[in-house]
């Protein structure tokens, strides 16, 4: 069986009412020199309002103009709302949970500074953070940009963040009831290597956050957290066939 050509996807944050984009000079480069796209190849545009179309590439004098036309129907229902909120670790494997994040539906992604966390500033992080999120939603076919959050410490987050059911993963914890799963909105808690310290626990524990387990063993922060998102996809789709 021939395998059918890959379409590539691009984010562009502007409507899709128009029949025609004039890329800007970087967008042009990625479209011809990094993704290889050639004048009057099919591209698929989408933005962060719903909306996806496909578009003729054509290029003048090495800019490239697309040409907006059939609109792409997505089936696609995110009615859950998922905010992970991870201590920030090391930063490679910081770039695989943000990726992975995407790719599982998280809504919210807020990095947190922790007691055990490697790093105290990582502002400078953000615009790379960002570009992962894109290309990321790019690539599993997301119609919404995941919202990623500046670093905050774990004190000021606690203090005002509201979310009508808090998880704070943890070996210790009890283990998830259905109907924990079944809340629209949820709000996921993963420490770094070393895990949360006493002061911190028995902080959270007084702020309402539910120490819930997901593994007999102790897991890696990348492996939590791709491990519990896993468990709340999963779920939806069982909850759903049962319908």
């Amino acid at each position: 069986m021939k395998q059918q050509k890959k379409i590539h996807r691009i984010y562009l944050a502007i409507d899709l009412k128009s029949d025609m984009h004039r890329c800007s000079v970087d967008l042009s480069h990625r479209i011809l020199n990094v993704l290889r796209i050639k004048n009057n190849e099919t591209i698929s545009i989408f933005n962060n309002k719903g909306q996806e179309c496909l578009s003729r590439v054509s290029i003048e004098e090495k800019q490239v103009v697309l040409n907006l036309s059939k609109e792409i129907k997505s089936g696609i229902d995110r009615s859950k709302k998922i905010s992970l909120c991870v201590s920030i670790i090391n930063m490679k494997l910081m770039d695989l949970i943000i990726q992975k994040s995407v790719e599982l539906g998280v809504t919210n992604f807020i990095p947190i500074y922790t007691q055990r966390s490697q790093y105290n500033n990582v502002d400078k992080k953000l615009d790379h953070w960002e570009k992962t999120v894109i290309h990321a939603t790019e690539q599993c076919g997301r119609l919404d940009i995941m919202n990623l959050s500046r670093p905050v410490s774990l004190s000021d987050f606690d203090n005002v963040y509201q979310s009508s059911s808090k998880f704070l993963l943890h070996q210790n914890g009890d283990k998830f009831k259905y109907e924990e799963l079944e809340s629209s909105d949820i709000t996921l808690l993963i420490g770094p290597e070393g895990g949360f310290d006493d002061l911190e626990i028995d902080c959270l524990d007084a702020n309402g956050w539910k120490t819930k387990t997901i593994n007999v063993n102790i897991l890696r922060t990348e492996t939590a957290c791709i491990s519990a998102l896993t468990l709340l996809n999963n779920y939806d789709i069982l909850s759903r066939h049962s319908l």
